[in-house]
């Protein structure tokens, strides 16, 4: 049974003699399948679930026994403690009747930082789908009128100490959810465009564990070098502009590496780097000098020389004639996957290439 519903661990988290608590992990859109894949190794594969969707946020529930403490999860943007669940087509009072657990809720707070005691403020967020039966504030009213008939001291306020989010995961499946405080991964320095960790974790993942430095040639704020550093990679972080390289080096721990070099003209030794990963400029906030399409071609080219036999070189580019001219018309040969995903609720892909495949 997947991780999540009531019928894996019983209506308050027992399994058997032991008892586990349900989460949800949420992340950007796209991101679902390698947030799964890095919760199976974290947690186990046996207690995570499907990929959903609540329309914002790829959504992966997930279980963990009592009492052990939740991992730290790169490719996360927000984790929620599951407080309920209910599936099918149900009128709204037995909706909420199945959303609504109290003693779960009050079994989730002990362990919440500073979040003890016996009156709070609290927020209902609502993410439906449709509004297929009854309306979304419908939805968020009834499930704030079911906290105050078993909370009446507790108080609704925005922003509040207590956040519950319920979320419309699949056709006719909700799911209630506290959310968790959770220490941000903020930027000291931050520049219009910059590239949400959870993003810049996942074109890390994809870049492997390459032995020699991943270079980052494009790394504005140092989001992608950050995400490198924190799980033990060697890097680089280059850009064209002062400013980047100023506003990396605020972000950066002390002794990361940055040079100031453009993408298509790189300082680096023929197929001495491990790997690349990289936000590529697009759009109109992020021109480059020429015809995008031919500074593309030149960039990539220099991946491929900067880049050892076998290295991955992994870029985030919408699909775009730009992109089919520059990179896909003549290396396609070398592309090895492609994740779409939605940045600022725009389409675009993440590409992993081969820097040497077989033709």
């Amino acid at each position: 049974m997947e991780p999540g519903s009531r019928e894996a661990t019983g209506p308050h988290g027992a399994r058997g003699t032991g008892c586990s608590l349900e989460y949800l992990a949420l992340t950007v859109p796209g991101l679902g399948p390698l947030l799964r894949q890095e919760l199976r190794e974290r947690v186990a594969p046996g207690r995570v679930g499907r990929v959903e969707s609540d329309g914002r946020s790829d959504v992966v529930p997930f279980s963990m026994p009592a009492g052990r403490a939740l991992p730290r999860l790169r490719l996360a943007e927000e984790v929620l403690a599951q407080v309920g669940s209910a599936r099918g087509d149900l009128p709204l009072p037995r909706l909420v009747g199945r959303l609504w657990d109290d003693r779960r809720l009050l079994q989730l707070l002990p362990a919440l930082p500073g979040r003890r005691g016996r009156s709070h403020t609290f927020r209902v967020v609502a993410r439906v789908t449709g509004e297929r039966g009854f309306l979304r504030t419908q939805l968020r009213e009834r499930l704030v009128e079911a906290v105050r008939r078993s909370h009446p001291r507790w108080r609704r306020a925005d922003p509040a100490r207590l956040e519950l989010w319920v979320l419309q995961t699949g056709a006719a499946t909700y799911r209630l959810g506290l959310r968790l405080e959770r220490r941000p991964r903020t930027r000291l320095v931050e520049r219009p465009g910059a590239l949400r960790p959870a993003l810049a974790a996942a074109l890390v993942r994809l870049a492997g564990r390459p032995a020699r430095p991943l270079l980052d040639p494009c790394c504005g704020s140092g989001t992608v070098v950050g995400e490198a550093l924190a799980v033990g990679l060697k890097t680089v972080a280059a850009d064209r502009s002062w400013d980047g390289i100023w506003a990396a080096r605020a972000n950066l721990p002390v002794g990361a590496h940055l040079i100031v070099a453009d993408a298509t003209a790189l300082p680096f030794a023929p197929h001495g780097l491990g790997a690349i990963a990289t936000n590529l400029p697009f759009g109109l906030r992020h021109r480059v000098a020429g015809e995008h399409a031919t500074w593309l071609a030149r960039a990539f080219a220099e991946f491929l020389r900067v880049v050892e036999p076998g290295g991955r070189i992994v870029l985030l580019h919408p699909p775009s004639p730009a992109f089919e001219r520059g990179v896909l018309a003549q290396h396609g040969r070398r592309l090895r996957q492609r994740r779409p995903v939605t940045v600022l609720g725009l389409p675009a892909t993440i590409w992993v290439f081969e820097a040497v495949g077989r033709a």
